[in-house]
């Protein structure tokens, strides 16, 4: 990114959740016209996706937009599955849950390794791998196959 080409992202901003036209009105020339569309505040996590290689990270739309879908999911899932709970539920504690259902099982599974692949890449400063797999975990088994494939037993 280049202030005299006008496509930064100043990742403080990001992190203060401005949008991004407030953050193009710090620089001059104004920031590119397809980055403009981008008018939400930029999801933070986009911020950890990039692999560091060196000081720079390189921001993009593209990936900044799948990020700000990724968050639309997740909040569409939690609505999903808070409806399907409804409004008298009371969590079990997670000693005394024994899920029944092979779905319920499998999907436990699925975390589980997604917690273990998260903290293996945290305890390396893999922060992206790390974000990948909760990424991997919530789109790829939470989302489209648990709840997707209506074999939801809650």
């Amino acid at each position: 990114m280049s202030k005299s080409l006008g496509n930064v992202i100043d990742p403080r901003d990001v992190i203060a959740g401005a949008s991004l036209q407030a953050s193009r009105n710090r620089w001059d020339p104004p920031t590119a016209p397809q980055e403009v569309t981008l008018s939400p505040p930029v999801p933070k996590i986009h911020l950890c996706v990039p692999p560091a290689v060196g000081d720079d990270i390189r921001l993009d739309v593209g990936t900044a937009l799948s990020y700000r879908h990724f968050c639309n999911k997740i909040w569409n899932a939690v609505k999903f599955v808070l409806a399907a709970l409804g409004p008298d539920f009371v969590p079990q504690p997670p000693e005394e849950t024994v899920p029944q259902h092979p779905m319920d099982r499998w999907v436990l599974s699925r975390l589980a390794q997604a917690v273990g692949e998260y903290g293996r890449r945290m305890e390396a400063l893999e922060v992206h791998g790390a974000v990948a797999a909760v990424h991997h975990f919530w789109l790829r088994n939470f989302c489209d196959v648990y709840l997707v494939g209506g074999s939801v037993h809650l």
